[in-house]
């Protein structure tokens, strides 16, 4: 089906806020009613929207006040997020539903290992009984965007210019989309999460790295070639310690898991602390961890309310796989937000939301659903 711009409009609107009434629908998008009308009847033919029943299973078609609302499983989507050492896959629906997930180890990042491994993933989330695939999402920590096939860069898998989303395409036969990881997780928060009802959000994580998503007007930002929301190295203080790659006294070598870890760890001459047992000795009070936690809750809380001061956002969400740190650095955090917030502004409403991998991969399957929406 061909899509104009006023369908594409009208579909996603129904997709993200709906059922909603044709009238409803209409006021939303400034079309009269005729209008709607002419814009719906090729979805409603076509079996991708309907008018929502009522009552026990009785279906009210034909009837122009009952809501309209998409049909979900009219289109199949994968979604793969892809770690240094990991593979997590989902299979969704319209809605971003999970129907099937699975999950691959990546013991090299050799391309054909890797390419195998997306392969198998794809071949276990599809087969007979379900719909046909239409497209497929996969994102990753580096420089990716929907509109290109090539990972420019990616340091935790060691790729440079390599065009994964053609060689997905080619193995399985199915339209592929590549997106950043981060940005992926801020379309499924801005369709289907947090995000939902803002115009304008960000989306902070805090994992291996430090990343941030953003959506200023209801349009995700994606930037010079894929180059937005690189805040891990903003300056949080030039006396503090050193990231691994030479910045001093920046947010990723405040905040990030491997940081905090090396922090606790190194001070108390225990290299075989993880993350967690880091965590858990600041819960306990431990003088060493609670410093450390406590500064990359304040690093973190600068990061935030300079985010804020930026771009002006209704909401910060936080994310990623070392967010529940917040439970002991809550306090800091919060002071260093309202301390670094601009005097005219009141701190910005932030809600924590930790996600499981499975999550960022259906941030992916989001990615490729939006690119065949507004692009395909």
């Amino acid at each position: 089906m061909r899509l104009t711009d006023a369908m594409r409009a009208v579909f996603v609107e129904l997709l993200v806020h709906g059922p909603l009434s044709r009238a409803e629908a209409a006021r939303r998008l400034a079309l009269s009613p005729s209008a709607l009308t002419k814009v719906t009847k090729p979805f409603i033919e076509a079996g991708y929207l309907r008018e929502q029943a009522t009552g026990e299973g009785t279906a009210t078609v034909g009837r122009p006040s009952q809501p309209l609302e998409v049909e979900v499983s009219r289109m199949s989507f994968v979604g793969i997020k892809l770690t240094a050492d990991e593979l997590f896959a989902v299979r969704t629906d319209l809605a971003a539903t999970i129907q099937a997930e699975t999950s691959r180890p990546l013991i090299d990042h050799d391309i054909d290992n890797v390419l195998g491994q997306i392969t198998q993933a794809i071949t276990d989330l599809t087969g007979e009984g379900r719909p046909p695939l239409s497209a497929v999402g996969i994102s990753l920590a580096g420089t990716a965007t929907p509109s290109d096939p090539v990972v420019h860069t990616s340091p935790f898998l060691g790729w440079s210019q390599l065009p994964l989303a053609r060689l997905v395409e080619e193995a399985v036969g199915v339209p592929t989309v590549l997106d950043n990881d981060v940005r992926a997780l801020t379309a499924v928060q801005q369709w289907f999460g947090e995000g939902v009802g803002h115009s304008s959000f960000a989306l902070i994580t805090v994992g291996a790295g430090i990343g941030c998503g953003l959506v200023i007007g209801d349009r995700l930002v994606t930037g010079q070639s894929g180059a937005a929301g690189l805040v891990g190295h903003l300056s949080i203080d030039d006396r503090g310690p050193m990231c691994e790659l030479g910045h001093r006294g920046c947010a990723r070598a405040y905040a990030s898991l491997p940081a905090i870890r090396r922090s606790v760890a190194g001070t108390l001459d225990r290299p075989e602390l993880t993350f967690d047992d880091c965590l858990a000795l600041a819960r306990d009070g431990h003088p060493v961890a609670r410093r450390v936690f406590d500064e990359a809750g304040s690093a973190l809380g600068q990061l935030v309310a300079t985010v804020a001061n930026i771009t002006g956002p209704e909401l910060v969400i936080l994310s990623g796989e070392a967010v529940h740190m917040q439970e002991v650095c809550a306090d800091a955090f919060q002071a260093a937000l309202a301390r670094h917030t601009h005097w005219t502004s009141t701190p910005v409403r932030v809600v924590v939301k930790p996600f499981t991998f499975n999550e960022w991969a259906r941030g992916a399957a989001v990615t490729a659903l939006q690119h065949q929406l507004l692009h395909g």
